[in-house]
């Protein structure tokens, strides 16, 4: 029999995901009458319980998601603080993320038809465009929410054909007490706009970019911005060159093309200026292209798709319903504090972005982000879970060939609780008959069932060993493998021998980026040296009788992106030799300026033959 974890009023039934700062589980919450449901939790890992850097941001998430209800959005129905540890109750979605089902496909040898494409991305800047326009519960105001990590990873896909966004961990509103610093990376490096990349302020704009990525990705079947490590990747973003998807795939329209081009625009005066204008000319498309689609049918291709993964959730799902937990107070009428469990291993089968005595934070006092009393009101509700009382037991403890602990309680009982006693006669009586004939053991002692954590034999090749990263300056944001961690100095863990790669980000500093690593069995060392960024201005580079063949060079660099270029960033107060060269018609022109620190300087080129030399 599998063992279960009871945390609070929830069972948690399967881990389906684990990354970052937090572990997703497969729950189940009882309701009146018997009536139960299959919710996810979400929790902080253990080990960041006291990162108040991570509290902070589980927190934000909360207040942001309780905001939202969209039926493309995952909805949160809980958040509270359960043995030290925060936790989200959310919405169970059956099925898998865009990325996984992408792999599948590929497995299978099958891929998305367009008209699937189109409706996924849709689908996506609906709930984008709901989150963009939320209103604060209680003000009214507009939260200006950016989710700065749109990837098919979160992007929720159910057997059912729903599309839903998860996980606004690392969301930002205009309204936080503490706002986002500039220069200040979050999120995934291959799926960022170029304002993200060089870590300039952001807008609802750069959503509209990172689905554009999405979009084209889907439609060209290969990645777009991929390098060998973050920092090339992260140039990329900055140089925006997007190759022609009628190139990659003929078959794709010329509109598809044009829809799909705006959403990626560098500039994001040209760009689409909300989701809901990229779900505007989307949704046109498939109506006019593919009128005879209908959302039954891509729930029926998904279906087909995960047939077997299908049955056997199920089947699962059956049997997880159908699993007695007891309450403790109602096999025994002292209160205990010593429940815990031990989680059963899974394989991650989904990624969603977890109480005996659970303290509950109040959800629509969350709805407000004037971040006041929140800290206070988590803190004393952690006092108050600390500092309870409870009568006096004496317990005994054995092992039974199911699993479970079985423990039989002496109870000293206080005379304030014979009150109590007839009450809870019946339920007591009706408990010890269905333990003594499923654990055995005489009918005159009261039974507790407890789950007790089993010890796991870990894997040499999957130990933990700690992971040290120090800068000079500290501060700096930490990227392990493209996964932001924390600050410097950081102090983790990560599997030993396993390569991995370190970006370094700070404001005002050259990002710092150590593309392979190794782990040894006794850990890893990182101190790293920051490079101070030298002071930057701009320019924009204009070309008169140029064509498309024109290349461009600053400083005898070429550059991937054609003229007109806006806003490329130099070195200040220093003399930088703008070239335009047309290999074919061999037009040229060259220029030399000097830009101040901040400021922004047109430079206008025009091609001209130059004269042979002697």
């Amino acid at each position: 029999m599998s063992q279960y974890q009871k945390f609070g009023k929830y069972l948690l039934l399967e881990k389906v995901a684990s990354g970052g700062m937090a572990e997703v589980f497969l729950t189940r919450q009882g309701g009146a009458n018997g009536v139960n449901k299959l919710v996810a939790i979400k929790r902080i890992l253990p080990q960041y319980s006291e990162n108040p850097e991570f509290i902070e941001m589980f927190k934000e998430e909360a207040k942001i998601a309780v905001n939202l209800n969209h039926s493309n959005v995952v909805s949160i129905y809980d958040f509270g603080i359960e043995r030290g540890q925060f936790y989200l109750v959310m919405e169970f979605v059956e099925g898998q993320n865009l990325r996984q089902v992408l792999n599948h496909l590929k497995k299978e040898n099958k891929e998305f038809s367009a008209e699937q494409i189109i409706y996924i991305v849709k689908e996506v800047a609906s709930g984008l465009d709901h989150a963009h326009r939320c209103l604060d519960s209680e003000t009214g105001r507009p939260l200006n929410i950016t989710h700065r990590d749109m990837s098919p990873q979160n992007v929720m896909i159910s057997f059912e054909g729903e599309v839903k966004i998860v996980d606004f961990g690392i969301a930002k509103t205009e309204t936080q007490v503490e706002q986002t610093r500039a220069g200040t990376i979050k999120g995934k490096f291959g799926y960022m706009s170029p304002e993200q990349a060089e870590g300039l302020q952001l807008d609802s704009r750069t959503d509209v970019f990172s689905l554009g990525i999405v979009l084209w990705e889907l439609l060209a079947k290969d990645r777009l911005f991929t390098a060998p490590n973050e920092g090339e990747t992260l140039r990329k973003v900055r140089d925006c060159q997007i190759p022609s998807l009628r190139k990659i795939n003929p078959t794709i329209s010329a509109e598809l093309e044009r829809i799909c081009n705006k959403a990626l625009a560098k500039d994001k005066s040209i760009r689409y200026q909300s989701a809901a204008a990229f779900h505007k000319d989307l949704n046109r498309f498939l109506n006019t292209q593919y009128p005879d689609f209908a959302a039954q049918d891509f729930s029926k291709s998904m279906k087909s798709l995960f047939n077997r993964m299908y049955l056997e959730n199920r089947r699962k799902f059956a049997e997880f319903m159908k699993v007695q937990i007891v309450d403790e107070e109602a096999t025994t009428v002292t209160q205990t504090s010593t429940l815990t469990a031990s989680t059963s291993k899974n394989d991650s089968q989904q990624e969603q972005g977890v109480s005996s005595h659970s303290q509950s934070v109040d959800l629509e006092a969350l709805k407000s982000n004037t971040n006041t009393n929140s800290k206070s009101l988590i803190q004393q509700k952690l006092l108050n879970q600390q500092t309870r009382t409870y009568s006096n037991t004496r317990t005994n403890v054995s092992q039974t060939n199911t699993g479970f602990v079985v423990r039989r309680t002496e109870t000293v009982m206080n005379s304030s609780w014979l009150m109590y006693v007839g009450a809870a006669a019946v339920v007591v009586s009706a408990s010890l008959f269905f333990y003594k004939a499923k654990f055995g053991g005489s009918s005159t002692e009261k039974v507790q069932v407890a789950y007790e954590p089993v010890e796991e034999r870990v894997e040499p090749s999957k130990a933990k060993v700690p992971l040290n990263i120090q800068s000079e300056p500290s501060g700096a944001i930490v990227y392990v493998n493209g996964e932001r961690k924390g600050i410097t100095p950081y102090r983790g863990s990560i599997e030993a021998g396993k390569q991995f790669s370190v970006t370094l980000s700070k404001e005002e500093y050259l990002p710092y980026d150590r593309p392979t690593e190794r782990s040894s069995l006794e850990g890893y060392v990182l101190k790293a040296a920051l490079q101070p960024k030298p002071p930057m201005g701009y320019i924009s580079i204009e070309v008169t009788n140029g064509s498309p063949e024109t290349i461009i060079y600053v400083n005898n660099q070429r550059l991937l992106e054609k003229a007109p270029i806006a806003r490329y960033q130099i070195a200040a107060d220093l003399p930088v030799k703008i070239k335009a060269v047309n290999p074919y018609s061999k037009l040229t022109a060259e220029q030399e300026v000097t830009v101040g620190v901040g400021q922004k300087k047109a430079v206008r080129l025009i091609m001209t033959r130059q004269p042979a030399s002697n």
